[in-house]
């Protein structure tokens, strides 16, 4: 039989055979596990997207990310991750969906658009195989500028989009 003699040397000698592959880490990413979390805004009525990458500095990068782009008293709809429960301390009204209990809309509450926005991002950076973190950001502003301005009709809109962003 083919290999079997390897395996059993391996069997033999005590040893345990290799892992195929690396084993994801539990939990969400952070700065510190080089894979930085990517905060998707989207604001309805005028469509206007924004991606941040918190950095590890800070104890809640969230809540400094929503509290730097949002305005006091805006609604938020989010997904039932933990950070986001202290939005109501700082001031805006927040309502969200449990997606562990199979819940993905209720009534006007939902995150779909952050979502697919989040997914096409992946598809776009994908095709740079593999950015260093502390580029992420640059990235993310790119995508956002391209995104936002996707339905601008001529090269000289773009260009001045561009000049006075």
């Amino acid at each position: 039989m083919k290999g079997s003699s390897y395996h059993d040397e391996i069997i033999k000698s005590g040893r345990q055979p290799r892992k195929r592959r690396l084993k994801p880490w539990r939990g969400r990413g952070t700065f510190d596990k080089d894979h930085p979390m990517i905060t998707c805004i989207h604001q309805r009525g005028n469509g206007m997207t924004y991606f941040d990458v918190p950095s590890s500095d800070g104890n809640n990068p969230i809540l400094d990310v929503v509290c730097k782009n949002v305005n006091y008293g805006s609604t938020l709809f989010t997904d039932e991750y933990r950070a986001y429960n202290r939005l109501e301390e700082h001031g805006f009204i927040h309502d969200s969906v449990a997606h562990s209990e199979k819940e993905y809309t209720n009534g006007e509450v939902h995150v779909n658009n952050c979502e697919w926005r989040s997914n096409l991002y992946q598809i776009w950076i994908r095709k740079f195989m593999g950015v260093n973190k502390h580029n992420l950001e640059t990235y993310s502003k790119t995508f956002q500028f391209i995104h936002n301005n996707r339905r601008t009709k001529t090269r000289e809109e773009r260009f001045m989009a561009v000049l006075y962003n």
